[in-house]
């Protein structure tokens, strides 16, 4: 059952829970499996596909809505799970405390009519016991009407029309093979659309900052190449429609460099060094989608949180140390379609609030304490079903505050990394 305007959800509750055989949930196990399916839970009762998903995949007969027509009066509601629509409907009064015990033992002894529990059942599609004036809202089509709309929708929602065939309400077995039946169609749909792989080719470009009291550091190169493998599912819903937004991530970057140190020694006779740099991060988490695999478009919203190494290693040399930090991040990205649905912009930001500046730390300070953000926009474009070109920008900052003396004379140091380039790659949608 929903929440009832104006209080009366807890009499309503405890006088359907008296009713034997019939397993009652209340309104804050519905309104998480609506959440659970990443649906706006403001209005899901007057949007028929989302009740339909939500009912399929929670296995709920059906839901007991309370709308409030005016002050003296609301309209009860029994939508069930074969259309997500409203199949009876009738008025009750209201009064000052909202729905009083009288008003929830009508709401009661119409629902057992209804299914058949306590006396003669009352047909699916019964006509409302009073007029249906429900303001501002369109009318609620029959389950004929439904079939019918139902046969000319794409070949997804065409996999459940299957299902919608005749059931008794009277007969839990017939439920019970409904539910289940209903169940295996929304795991059908979940099975597609959990997994997205990425491969990029990237530029890469370093900048790193070193002052202290009496020591400067600084490392700025050119563009370097490199690649970035990305890896983003969500596994869970594909058993278990509860946990269809909840996935994981794992991403991958490698850059490879190289400059060549010019010494003098103390003949004064120059010596030219090769050193081979690279750069990697490994970033992994958890991720939540607010998107659903049901809505049949591009767009994403994405939230995560998860640890990131970063490390930039170059051979032994006299002048640039290797480094690496350790970070918690946490971000979120928006994929937005733009005038067509295969094409959308992309942005991504992170915010890395705790931060542990691992190899290298001795050479700048005693202790560390570090944090940074970073953002990513660029374009996705669908160019086959399911596979898409992309191409963005990113840019990484940390900063890096260090206390005590370390090597090379740096003491109260101040630390700057700035990581950016440019990417372009394939995205694969599974």
């Amino acid at each position: 059952m929903t929440e009832i305007p104006g209080g009366g959800t807890d009499t309503l509750l405890m006088e359907l829970r008296d009713i034997a055989g019939l397993d009652v949930r209340d309104q804050e196990w519905f309104a998480n499996q609506v959440r659970g399916r990443a649906f706006r839970l403001e209005g899901i009762t007057g949007r028929s596909s989302d009740m339909m998903w939500v009912m399929r995949g929670g296995s709920i007969a059906v839901v007991v809505n309370m709308v409030a027509y005016d002050e003296a009066e609301y309209r009860a509601q029994f939508i069930t799970a074969e259309s997500g629509t409203v199949a009876h409907q009738f008025a009750i009064d209201r009064s000052e405390q909202g729905l009083n015990r009288t008003g929830a033992r009508v709401v009661r002894t119409e629902l057992e009519r209804f299914l058949g529990l306590g006396g003669s059942p009352a047909p699916a599609q019964a006509a409302p016991s009073t007029p249906v004036e429900e303001p501002a809202s369109p009318a609620q089509p029959t389950t004929s009407d439904a079939a019918q709309a139902s046969s000319s929708e794409s070949a997804a929602p065409a996999e459940v029309a299957q299902l919608e065939e005749p059931v008794d309400p009277s007969d839990p077995e017939a439920l019970r093979r409904r539910a289940a039946a209903e169940e295996e169609a929304l795991l059908n749909r979940l099975s597609r659309d959990w997994l997205w792989l990425r491969a990029y080719g990237r530029m890469f470009r370093k900048d790193f900052m070193v002052a202290g009291e009496s020591a400067i550091f600084s490392y700025k190169s050119a563009g370097f190449p490199g690649f970035e493998l990305d890896v983003e599912a969500f596994p869970f819903g594909r058993t278990n429609p509860e946990m269809m937004a909840a996935g994981v991530y794992v991403n991958y970057s490698h850059g490879f460099d190289g400059l060549n140190i010019v010494t003098t020694d103390e003949s004064g006779q120059e010596n030219t060094e090769s050193v081979s740099l690279q750069s990697m991060v490994i970033e992994g988490g958890a991720i939540y989608r607010l998107d659903s695999p049901l809505d049949n478009n591009n767009r994403q919203l994405r939230f995560k949180l998860g640890a990131r190494y970063d490390a930039f290693t170059a051979t032994e040399n006299p002048m640039l140390p290797s480094t690496s930090v350790i970070s918690l991040v946490v971000g979120t990205r928006l994929v937005l379609p733009v005038i067509i649905d295969a094409f959308a912009v992309t942005a991504q930001v992170d915010v890395a609030p705790v931060s542990v500046f691992s190899n290298g730390a001795d050479v700048f300070g005693t202790d560390s304490f570090s944090y940074g953000f970073g953002t990513e926009l660029g374009f996705v474009y669908e160019f086959i079903d399911n596979l898409f070109m992309s191409a963005s920008y990113a840019f990484r900052l940390t900063r890096s505050d260090f206390t005590g003396e370390g090597e090379s004379e740096f003491s109260e140091s101040d630390a700057f990394d700035m990581n950016q380039g440019l990417k372009v790659g394939i995205v694969y949608q599974y």
